[in-house]
């Protein structure tokens, strides 16, 4: 084979690589939205973060006024450059456990730059006192739509 063939199936090589790669990505993504669906119901344990501190902890009854009825309702990808409209840091950091188990994990993001906002974000965003906050989950890299349990654990239990 010539160099130039030997180019062209590297290349094709590298394609099928990175078609693959991508295929996972979304099949993966597509199991973790379909995990928390099939088990938002079983839900039975919250835990609210600030940092490393835990600030609330409930199971049970206590922790059903807190958790959400439809946590993925309204689920958006947040490219990097929507990222810098936040804070780096989360605020604060929400554990949605069942039997003891994490299901998944949310951050909750402040708001730095409210004037660069698009309209479907800032129907995502919610206040708690002064400040503007949004449910990230991290780990899919995607925005949640919140609802009032999220914004009402915050007012009760932040800081």
């Amino acid at each position: 084979m010539t160099k130039r063939r030997w180019r062209l199936v590297i290349f094709a090589g590298i394609l099928l690589v990175g078609a693959f790669i991508m295929q996972n990505r979304e099949k993966s993504e597509d199991e973790a939205i379909s995990l928390v669906l099939d088990h938002a119901t079983e839900i039975d344990d919250i835990e609210l973060f600030q940092g490393d501190q835990s600030l609330f902890h409930a199971t049970g009854d206590e922790a059903q006024g807190f958790i959400e009825k439809y946590p993925l309702s309204h689920v958006r990808k947040l490219s990097k450059k929507e990222r810098t409209i936040f804070e780096e840091k989360p605020v604060y950091h929400i554990v949605y456990k069942m039997k003891d188990k994490p299901l998944y994990e949310v951050e909750i993001l402040k708001v730095a730059i409210s004037s660069e906002l698009d309209e479907e974000l800032q129907q995502m965003v919610f206040r708690v006192d002064d400040a503007q906050y949004l449910v990230y989950w991290a780990k899919e890299k995607k925005v949640l739509e919140q609802s009032t349990n999220t914004q009402r654990l915050l007012e009760q239990y932040g800081q």
